[in-house]
């Protein structure tokens, strides 16, 4: 019966290496130019076209504290489990004492022995970033040794939980390369159904937090994301999908001294840039033209 036993780690093979395509080297010179701006400030960005597999990384292969973001590969797991049948989105979850946790989300205000649905509870983890929902979804999960052995299991070498949340001291760690490589594995059906897929990204089209990356974007376009924010590390990631069809991943992180309001606009800056090449219209093509 669901609620009764841990989720199983999937033992579906996937292949997490991404295959790179042209190095968008003018793109990443000016991103890197925007963060030699701000000293004091170590942006982390990785991006890749989900169609062309053009990409540039800075600093993306390297370990930053994942703050919030780590919620996104926690989502991928549960919707995994609800995949594989051992747990069902209506399955009542009972909020534990130990599993309350400050910082964002509201369901710390509600006293423990509160019961919501398996599929409530993970929304909310995205949705309002809530603290307290992630860890019941990770102790239902089985607890982080066997959630980690999920990312390990994909390839997510550096995304790794050490403590429940709110971890305001950054123990929990992920890479933007890693981010990005598990939105780009879900982006070609891998690790989820279809249906569990889209319910992922409608799932992170609703987040409350709009201020980083979704502000360097039109309104025409599209994104599912999810940030993240602790003292030391701002950030953002998700899949963009711009009006003039081009679709791609893409991870911000900014590791800063404690609160530097900086970092977010950075990240704003860096999404805007990315925004204003990607999106530029196609020039027509004039048969017999010149």
């Amino acid at each position: 019966m669901p609620g009764t036993s841990p989720a199983s780690v999937a033992t579906v093979p996937v292949d997490p290496e991404l295959k790179l395509g042209t190095e968008l080297t003018e793109l990443k010179q000016n991103l890197q130019t925007l963060a030699d701006q701000v000293p004091g400030l170590t942006l982390a960005t990785f991006l890749y076209d989900l169609d062309t597999q053009a990409y540039f990384n800075i600093n993306g292969s390297d370990p930053v504290a994942s703050a919030s973001m780590i919620k996104v590969p926690v989502l991928v797991a549960f919707l995994q489990a609800v995949d594989g049948g051992t747990i069902a989105l209506d399955e009542p979850l009972t909020m534990q004492p130990q599993q309350i946790a400050s910082g964002s989300g509201d369901f710390q205000v509600d006293p423990p022995g509160s019961v919501y649905s398996a599929f409530d509870t993970a929304a909310w983890m995205i949705i309002n970033s809530d603290n307290t929902a992630t860890n019941m979804i990770i102790d239902r999960l089985g607890g982080a040794e066997v959630v980690n052995a999920q990312f390990q299991a994909w390839g997510l070498t550096d995304t790794v939980i050490r403590n429940p949340l709110p971890d305001l001291e950054g123990t929990n760690t992920t890479s933007p390369e890693d981010l990005v490589t598990l939105m780009a594995m879900l982006n070609r059906g891998d690790l989820l159904s279809l249906r569990s897929r889209d319910r992922l990204f409608s799932i992170m089209q609703r987040t409350y937090s709009d201020t980083l990356l979704p502000q360097g974007l039109s309104e025409a376009d599209l994104i599912s994301h999810k940030t993240g924010d602790i003292g030391a590390m701002v950030g953002d990631v998700g899949v963009i999908d711009l009006s003039n069809g081009k679709r791609y991943a893409i991870a911000v992180m900014v590791e800063r001294p404690h609160n530097d309001g900086r970092a977010q606009e950075l990240i704003r800056r860096v999404s805007a840039s990315v925004h204003d090449q990607l999106a530029a219209p196609l020039k027509p093509t004039i048969p017999g033209g010149s």
